[in-house]
């Protein structure tokens, strides 16, 4: 099952990278070197924006 799932997500990658005109290798590095940390800074400044507020609307009560 695991290995049904991993060529999947491989053969979506080499789908993408060929339908961009790029290779593997650089969708690969797009998805997982530079949007999967900003996917991560951005989940940890709305973490950040979501405590400031609730700490301010229990500070009302």
């Amino acid at each position: 099952m695991i290995d049904y799932i991993f060529y999947l997500c491989v053969d979506i990658l080499v789908w993408l990278a060929d339908l961009t005109g790029t290779t593997y290798e650089l969708i690969n590095i797009i998805i997982f070197i530079i949007g999967y940390p900003l996917f991560v800074f951005i989940l940890i400044g709305i973490i950040y924006y979501q405590n400031k507020k609730l700490k301010k609307l229990n500070s009302k009560y």
